[in-house]
């Protein structure tokens, strides 16, 4: 029997197309951010048995109908927020993620955001740019002796914490669904939040989006920070309530931020947040380094694979079914 299989937002990995062909696979996909109504045409068109997930606004459950044959939605990636999940368990079909196949990458890109605003990295580069050259200009500072405060103790936060430890911060996380083996030398569990933000030189976002994370920072969460804190998120940017952000950046109530993430995405042109130069940014890239792209596409596919001719998939993998 054949099968087909729709990217949504752009190919897999060369290694990941290479696996769906020799398993006789039919591979299409889309621009990233297709329009819905491209989405339904092609999925009905060619009677998709499985989707991957990569660069979408959202899969509804228009969308998860569109093909009768579809049996499985694959997220290229962890997080499944932009998957109707009740919707798809509603009509039997299973969701999965690659969970922790980026967990690296996404670490090392939260470490490289606040190297660059510890060590005044923007700033920097736009004076030297500008044909100036003052070594009295520099605003840096060490990360060495600073705690850091993880909110999330899944793969992503347990690989910062060793990061963070090893150029000799201390480090504290807050994660009460976290079991206690998520916690060693590396890192402390955190009482509760409140206490956690109020006491970290650095936060980093690492929990899913769910209702209770939805703008858990916020106006109130900001103003327990100190005035020196970075806020760092590599998570979702629904968990940030950016209006109150801005307000904390403008006054000074927060030192800076590094964001890889947004609401919407992607964010406005006119976005105030651009303006502000206590503020680095990336494009949602944390966790699509190429190491962590070919490693996500390889799981990706080879659950897609798996699952499609009947195989046994680790539960893992498995958000919904």
């Amino acid at each position: 029997m054949s099968f087909t299989v729709v990217s949504l937002g752009g190919p897999v990995a060369p290694e990941g197309e290479a696996m769906l062909a020799a398993a006789g696979i039919t591979s299409l996909s889309t621009g990233p951010y297709p329009a819905k109504d491209e989405v339904v045409a092609l999925l009905a068109a060619h009677r998709a048995d499985a989707v991957i997930v990569r660069l979408v606004e959202r899969i509804d459950d228009e969308i998860l109908r569109a093909s009768p044959n579809l049996r499985l939605v694959h997220k290229h990636g962890a997080g499944t927020n932009d998957i109707d999940v009740a919707a798809a368990k509603a009509l039997g079909i299973p969701v999965m993620a690659a969970v922790g196949a980026n967990a690296h990458s996404v670490a090392e890109h939260a470490l490289a955001l606040m190297f660059a605003l510890i060590k005044d990295m923007r700033r920097q580069d736009a004076f030297v740019r500008g044909g100036n050259w003052a070594g009295k200009s520099y605003q840096g500072h060490e990360l060495r002796g600073r705690k850091l405060g993880l909110v999330g103790m899944g793969l992503i936060g347990r690989n910062l914490a060793r990061m963070a430890s090893a150029i000799g911060m201390s480090v504290e996380a807050y994660d009460p669904f976290a079991p206690d083996d998520a916690f060693g030398r590396e890192c402390r569990r955190a009482p509760d939040l409140d206490a956690l933000l109020a006491s970290s030189d650095v936060v980093s976002l690492h929990c899913p989006l769910t209702e209770q994370t939805r703008d858990l920072i916020n106006a109130r969460t900001l103003g327990l920070m100190k005035p020196s804190a970075l806020l760092i998120n590599t998570a979702r940017g629904e968990v940030i309530n950016e209006t109150d952000l801005v307000v904390a950046l403008r006054e000074g109530r927060i030192a800076g931020a590094g964001l890889d993430t947004f609401a919407p995405e992607p964010p406005a042109a006119d976005n105030p947040l651009w303006a502000l130069d206590n503020v680095v940014v990336s494009p949602h890239v944390g966790g699509v380094t190429e190491e962590a792209r070919r490693e996500v596409s390889l799981i990706t596919c080879g659950n897609v694979v798996s699952f499609l001719k009947g195989e046994d998939v680790p539960q893992r993998f498995f958000v919904a079914r």
